[in-house]
């Protein structure tokens, strides 16, 4: 070799377990160390290294939840497996039922685990620590989607149907649509964290703590009535010499009622 050439050095290449699990089958198969080196740019050495290794790493990918994934080594959490165990089928069970998952939860249930298995308080369940038992155990964020587990939505075609005959005849301005919705006080989170096995998050209608508010307009937009605000307490401190700019009821529960909702439609919406 002349002096003018020079020894191209290999780049250094970190393989993932997986990759390290399919090198071994390889090699099974009788594929030579020598191919497999060159095809995956590490040394002879490595290759070596791999078959050493060959019985740990098949049994950390054949009993780990979810597969090795994209990680490099065969290293674990260094809090004892079963608290992991434990959070996991944890999990799993809350998710069965439907249960909205965040990540806090997680944090707080590890640490009571933590502490009932192993009778220690020194686990802070850190964001580093939550951010790789995620991926450990292949779990991941997703958006519940509307109120699936609450909705009877056999009727909803039937509905629109007669709807769309009664108005047929009348104009935007002689259509009025009125639909109450709530303020929550106290709500679950609209995100949750899943297992690798789901692939949609049904939810289920919210029902705590709240104000129930009603606006009504007609279809062409020219008539908007004041809101509708309906809260617990039949006189808010807070609404004592001010003029607020709804209609505001007080109910116990505050929920909308026949009588409110009459009283509302012949005293506001009628007048």
């Amino acid at each position: 070799m002349s002096k003018s050439q020079v020894t191209a050095k290999r780049k250094h290449s970190t393989l993932s377990l997986k990759i390290k699990n399919d090198i071994l089958v390889r090699l099974e198969k009788g594929e030579s160390i020598t191919n497999l080196s060159k095809e995956f740019n590490v040394g002879r050495a490595t290759i070596y290294d791999l078959k050493k290794n060959s019985d740990k790493i098949k049994k950390f990918v054949s009993t780990t939840y979810v597969g090795p994934g994209k990680r490099q080594t065969l290293k674990s959490s260094e809090n004892p497996v079963v608290v992991e165990e434990a959070l996991y089928s944890w999990f799993l069970q809350e998710r069965r039922r439907h249960t909205p998952i965040s990540g806090d939860m997680l944090s707080m249930k590890a640490k009571f685990f933590y502490s009932e298995i192993t009778g220690k308080t020194d686990f802070s369940a850190s964001k580093g620590w939550l951010h790789r038992f995620k991926s450990r155990y292949g779990i991941r964020l997703m958006k519940i989607t509307g109120e699936k587990l609450s909705n009877d939505d056999s009727c909803v075609e039937t509905f629109r149907k007669n709807f769309l005959e009664k108005v047929k005849d009348l104009c935007p301005s002689q259509v009025y649509n009125a639909d109450e919705s709530g303020l929550l006080w106290r709500v679950l989170p609209n995100k949750t964290f899943v297992s690798r096995q789901e692939t949609s998050v049904p939810g289920r209608k919210v029902s705590k703590e709240r104000v129930t508010f009603l606006p009504c307009s007609n279809a062409s937009g020219l008539h908007r009535l004041k809101m509708v605000v309906i809260g617990k307490s039949q006189n808010p401190r807070a609404f004592k010499n001010v003029d607020i700019p709804v209609n505001y009821y007080g109910q116990k529960s505050s929920w909308m009622t026949k009588d409110l909702f009459n009283n509302w439609f012949h005293k506001m919406f009628c007048s």
